[in-house]
């Protein structure tokens, strides 16, 4: 009887240290999951995503390294000056399916790579970390060692101003130091990453076609918004065009003062010779240097003049078709949106 007491003594025993080991693998457990979730750098830089995921850019800036301060942005061989013009959450995109394809060692810190999908297009990122410190000396905490934040220098050829997200931006007012004249403008836009923007461009006359930027962390990415010519545009300078060469049409001499066609005739002219456009050159324009221009190109006037030969006095009426070419060596767009032409010698 003295064995069964000891044995029923036993089982409380070795069923309280059972429960005692099953409370501290499950704390283990928790804790592991708990570092994995919110401590480790797949965690950390989840937690960055999930913010802009959320559009809440503040958020996503608020956590520890990722602001873009002068010291952060000097740091990472950014450019100082870049505008925060385009840090806003209502530009993010639509995230979803964020997976870490990477997390890797580094010599001070981790590398961690995610892939995402951005509007349902798939863009990739790798951000640096380093560890700052252990909560209770278990739960590692950790801060970007290199901001999140890249800098798109943004260009736009052959206008002034660019669109993304139903806002319109103008690259002069972010960096106001290029001249006034310039037909080309750019700057430099805070944007983070992982994040994709769509570029554009539209207004009376030109128009570009969308263009997809995808800033990386910590570096510069560059992006040109290409504005040309619409139909509204060519259609404009094509009546100045002809309304010019309809003017020079109007002067009864055979070298029309100012104007691409004449004609040297030896024999003696009676009366007044007429001019009649018969071809008017097409206008296709080009972006050059600093304005928009045409090159050569060829069209037909009709000439109608009587002559009289110095050989033998005969009197014959001339009616001919006569090729000239014409180009426009600029064409400038006033900001009232009037054009600014000027013909080719």
């Amino acid at each position: 009887m003295g064995g069964d007491g000891r044995g029923g003594e036993l089982r409380p025993v070795l069923l309280w240290s059972g429960f005692g080991v099953l409370l501290v693998a499950a704390f283990l457990a928790a804790l592991g999951a708990v570092q994995r979730t919110y401590y480790s750098p797949e965690g950390f830089v989840s937690a960055y995503v999930g913010a802009l995921a959320a559009h809440d850019l503040p958020a996503a800036l608020a956590m520890p390294g990722a602001a873009p301060t002068k010291q952060a942005l000097s740091g990472a061989g950014l450019p100082t000056d870049a505008s925060a013009e385009l840090l806003r959450s209502d530009l993010l995109p639509r995230y979803s399916g964020l997976r870490i394809v990477s997390d890797t060692a580094t010599g001070v810190g981790r590398t961690v790579v995610v892939r995402v999908l951005a509007d349902g297009h798939p863009v990739t990122a790798s951000f640096e970390l380093r560890q700052t410190g252990a909560i209770l000396g278990l739960l590692p905490t950790w801060e970007f060692a290199r901001t999140p934040v890249g800098v798109a220098r943004i260009t736009v050829a052959h206008a002034q101003t660019f669109t993304v997200g139903g806002h319109t931006l103008n690259p002069r007012a972010a960096a106001p130091a290029q001249p006034a004249s310039a037909f080309t403008v750019s700057a430099g836009y805070l944007v983070p990453a992982p994040s994709l923007y769509r570029l554009g461009h539209s207004d009376t006359y030109t128009q570009a076609a969308a263009v997809a930027l995808q800033p990386s962390p910590g570096r510069t990415v560059e992006a040109t918004v290409d504005a040309q010519p619409n139909a509204h545009f060519t259609t404009a300078v094509q009546k100045e065009l002809d309304g010019f060469l309809d003017q020079c049409a109007k002067q009864q001499v055979l070298q029309p003062a100012g104007c691409p066609f004449g004609v040297v005739i030896d024999d003696r002219v009676q009366g007044a010779p007429t001019w009649t456009m018969k071809t008017y050159p097409p206008v296709r324009l080009a972006a050059g240097d600093g304005a928009w221009t045409m090159p050569s190109t060829g069209g037909v006037v009709h000439l109608s003049v009587t002559v009289q030969s110095i050989f033998d006095g005969s009197i014959e009426h001339r009616e001919s078709d006569e090729k000239f070419t014409v180009s426009l060596t600029s064409v400038v767009i006033r900001p009232d949106e009037s054009l600014d032409i000027v013909v080719g010698e």
